[in-house]
């Protein structure tokens, strides 16, 4: 299944509720990213879109679209444009669904450095892991990070879970995480079928291999957390179309000093 594809239809529907000066597209950033949350994580580099209308929509980018190639964007409504990159589509779904009310079941916030909130992000993830596992203890389940976060690998370990990550980066693969040994990407699917709960960035909208995951998921009944700072505001729709847990991180996110705003959205 085409989940973008679903996603825009369902936000064009939604949105006959709301005033049409709501999805007009008002400006785009486009950010070079090279970051580290703290000396034992490894350096994230990345290219990062916004697309702004009421509020921002987000989107990691696997490939580079030049800035000025969105100028035909400005002024747009965001639900009648065509896209020339995947990542303004996924952006201005996001943006689009930014407009629209939402009704979490947890709302975080934290003010303080981005080391402070990088281990409190992890926190909260790991936290979801923990209870769609239930109270019968953690000790001997199985977790796959598809797109590695150490400080997320490494609160699962502690908890005495067995771990295995997944990414494309290729100074991870084939390399261990305080023993979690990492995988290339071209074996998710089995990871996500063999695992208890599988944790998941937001980036598999962008990758187009949330589809895949998601059936791979439910021939085995394994257990979906997904952390977004790509998709955001489709959180909430995530849960309805089957991911257990989806942990919306607005923008500005962790990684900028200051306060970020955390919802938690839970299938019932």
């Amino acid at each position: 299944m085409e989940y973008l594809k679903l996603l825009r239809e369902k936000g064009i529907e939604k949105s006959r509720d709301y005033p049409d000066e709501s999805f007009l597209i008002r400006g785009l950033w486009r950010t070079d990213l090279l970051f580290q949350p703290n000396p034992v994580e490894r350096t994230f580099k990345y290219v990062y879109l916004l697309v702004q209308t009421v509020g921002e929509g987000a989107c990691y980018c696997s490939t580079i679209p030049v800035l000025e190639e969105g100028y035909y964007l400005l002024g747009q409504d965001c639900r009648e444009v065509e896209f020339k990159y995947r990542c303004f589509e996924v952006s201005t779904v996001d943006a689009m669904f930014s407009a629209f009310d939402k009704t979490p079941d947890d709302t975080f916030t934290m003010s303080g450095s981005s080391a402070e909130k990088a281990l409190w992000r992890s926190r909260i993830i790991v936290d979801e892991v923990a209870r769609l596992l239930g109270s019968d203890g953690l000790q001997g389940k199985s977790v796959v990070n598809v797109g590695v976060i150490g400080n997320i690998v490494r609160m699962l370990s502690d908890r005495g879970m067995e771990v295995y990550g997944t990414d494309e980066d290729p100074i991870l693969v084939g390399a261990e995480l305080d023993g979690v040994p990492i995988y290339g990407e071209d074996r998710t699917i089995e990871m996500v079928e063999r695992c208890d709960v599988a944790v998941m960035t937001g980036m598999i909208i962008s990758t187009d291999t949330m589809g895949e995951i998601m059936e791979a998921a439910r021939r085995t009944g394994t257990k979906l957390v997904m952390f977004c700072e790509t998709g955001a505001n489709l959180c909430e729709e995530y849960v309805k179309l089957g991911v257990d847990s989806a942990v919306a991180e607005f923008f500005p996110f962790y990684i900028f000093g200051g306060t970020t705003r955390i919802d938690v959205y839970r299938k019932s």
